[in-house]
């Protein structure tokens, strides 16, 4: 008989979390997200910022590889001086992902926000192409 009595206490001595407790959790929840989503999005923004930095260096150092190939008599790697979009794009080894070539630019838009290199000035025989970046 008095084990059957332990065994009903067992059975209906439910534990559980209080209300408090429940909203307490809900609470530090809600606190972690609002100081998570925005810095999450700095970081997404930061990145995107970063990849067309890391574009604008590849396009700078095709565009002194190109040059000096060209005044060393060997094949240019964009075939010929860079003088528009195109060209710059095709001296960049690994054409970078969603960047077109329009006129004397490349660029991309990510979200809302456009990034473009600008060839300010042509390459010739005495200079290299001078690039310069919008963002």
């Amino acid at each position: 008989m008095l084990q059957a009595k332990t065994q009903n206490r067992i059975l209906t001595n439910h534990g559980g979390f209080t209300m408090i407790e429940l909203i307490m959790v809900i609470i530090i929840l809600g606190i972690l997200a609002v100081v998570a989503v925005p810095k999450y999005a700095n970081i997404k923004t930061a990145a995107v910022v970063s990849a067309a930095d890391g574009v604008y260096g590849a396009a700078q150092g095709a565009a002194a590889i190109n040059f000096a190939a060209g005044l060393s008599g060997t094949t240019q790697p964009a075939g010929a001086a860079i003088t528009t979009g195109a060209l710059l794009l095709s001296a960049i080894d690994d054409t970078p992902a969603g960047w077109s070539a329009v006129g004397t630019t490349i660029g991309t838009t990510v979200g809302s926000t456009t990034y473009t290199i600008t060839i300010s000035s042509a390459e010739t025989t005495t200079s290299k192409a001078t690039l310069s970046k919008n963002w």
